[in-house]
């Protein structure tokens, strides 16, 4: 990442935070924007120029979540987002986006709605910018591309695709990180960074006799694939989770916020027992408490013929086994992406 040194200040004094305490002081502390949900936004609140660091098992959810969360911030703040994201496909993502943002199915109530196909797509298209992942970058190459297209927020998907530039990873790292909080406060850009597991991690199970037995535990920060360095740089941890081969519990996501550096902004960890709960909701919705923070935003769009309603096609279908651990029969080849 190119820095100016000759604009930076290298030495501040108390009176540089002057009129940042002064709001303190006043009770005007500026808070983040949350989502309408009393839940999620008594934990978690979007706050400009922070580093936000995820992590959680492979095929849990966690970049559904990060993307659904990125659209209840644009439909509801009109937040932009730069996402790069090595491992999904830009259809994939934009299919997904397309179901947060309407509420809708693309593949079942959109069928004859080929206007409101094409509205909604223009709508996102304002809100996300997509990072080729047709060939891999650094984390400074990133960092680069970000600065040149300026945007709210910046998904990193995931810390471990980055190349590396050195032999010393573990230095590499913090560096990277170093470099990831200089970007966020010089372009007052929010990243949110995840992050795969170490092996160890997927060992990890509910012991014998607990109600969840055998099955996976939410990881902690210090599973993160290179250790706790990255929780010790981050602003904001969380952990997304997912217990995938329950028979009941398999469609709902567990998000463990495990670090909130700044409270006074807003936001507060959540209790060891107690994450936010997200119910995976007709492919294309989350609701958290039963109630949908987007409700209140869709639009008319999507066909007008119900008669299909509550028939899931073939490919999503195949989408819920993929990528949500569904029970049913594998259906062919069919796999939407």
């Amino acid at each position: 990442m190119n820095i100016n040194k000759n604009e930076i200040k290298p030495l501040l004094t108390p009176s540089d935070a002057l009129i940042e305490l002064d709001k303190i002081r006043l009770g005007n502390i500026e808070k983040g924007f949350g989502i309408g949900s009393e839940k999620w936004d008594k934990h978690i609140l979007f706050k400009r120029g922070q580093f936000n660091m995820i992590n959680g098992h492979d095929n849990v959810g966690k970049t559904d979540v990060l993307l659904w969360y990125f659209v209840c911030l644009a439909r509801r703040h009109n937040l932009k987002f730069n996402i790069y994201s090595s491992e999904n496909t830009q259809k994939s993502q934009v299919f997904k986006l397309f179901n947060f943002w309407t509420g809708k199915r693309m593949d079942k109530d959109f069928l004859k709605d080929e206007r409101g196909f094409q509205k909604t797509i223009n709508e996102m298209t304002d809100c996300f910018k997509f990072i080729r992942a047709d060939q891999r970058y650094s984390a400074n190459q990133i960092l680069d591309i970000a600065t040149n297209n300026p945007a709210d927020g910046l998904l990193i998907d995931p810390f471990n695709s980055l190349m590396t530039e050195s032999g010393n990873k573990h230095q590499e790292d913090y560096d990277t990180c170093a470099n990831i909080r200089i970007f966020c406060d010089t372009t007052n850009t929010t990243a949110f960074v995840n992050s795969h597991l170490v092996t160890q991690a997927a060992r990890n199970v509910f012991p014998k006799d607990h109600e969840y037995e055998g099955h996976l535990r939410p990881p902690e920060k210090a599973d993160t694939e290179g250790g706790q360095k990255f929780a010790n740089r981050a602003d904001d941890f969380w952990t997304v989770h997912r217990m995938t081969q329950h028979p009941d519990l398999w469609n709902t996501a567990e998000v463990h916020v495990r670090k909130i550096k700044e409270t006074i902004t807003g936001g507060s960890t959540t209790q060891r027992d107690s994450p936010i709960l997200m119910n995976w909701d007709n492919h294309c919705k989350y609701t958290i408490d039963g109630k949908n923070p987007l409700s209140t935003f869709y639009n008319d769009v999507g066909d007008k013929d119900l008669s299909n309603l509550g028939k899931e096609s073939n490919q999503h279908k195949a989408m819920q086994k993929m990528s949500y651990g569904g029970h049913d029969e594998i259906l062919g080849d069919e796999l939407p992406f």
